[in-house]
């Protein structure tokens, strides 16, 4: 949790929490609490592709300040299996688990929508 103080000026003071699941830090590769593409994804898009499987439809949305890293973590660095994002490490792991499937008679459809904004 972020708690957030706002003091001073003409307003009244205030102050917010921010709640959060993770925070990660990925500045510098050799710092020990730096989170690799794998880390996020393993923290993030495997629990949503459980989801998937037991049949939700699930969202990853990532927002944030230009420059502050979603795309890098969404899509990751094109030709670096190890600098892959979430999405394409996701595709992946579902159509490896639709793969492994040994259930003759389940059926798959896999409709899968991206979207950037830039303002």
């Amino acid at each position: 949790m972020i708690i957030l103080a706002i003091t001073g000026g003409n307003a009244p003071d205030r102050t917010h929490s921010f709640n959060f699941d993770y925070s990660y830090w990925s500045f510098n590769k050799n710092d020990s609490n730096f989170a690799s593409q794998q880390q996020v994804y393993q923290d993030l898009g495997v629990e949503m592709l459980d989801h998937a499987f037991e049949g939700y439809n699930v969202c990853i949305f990532a927002y944030g300040q230009t420059g502050s890293g979603k795309s890098y973590t969404m899509m990751g660095k094109p030709n670096d299996e190890n600098e892959m994002g979430i999405i394409p490490r996701l595709c992946n792991h579902l159509f490896q688990k639709i793969h492994d499937n040994l259930d003759l008679n389940l059926k798959y459809s896999v409709e899968v929508s991206y979207m950037e904004i830039y303002c």
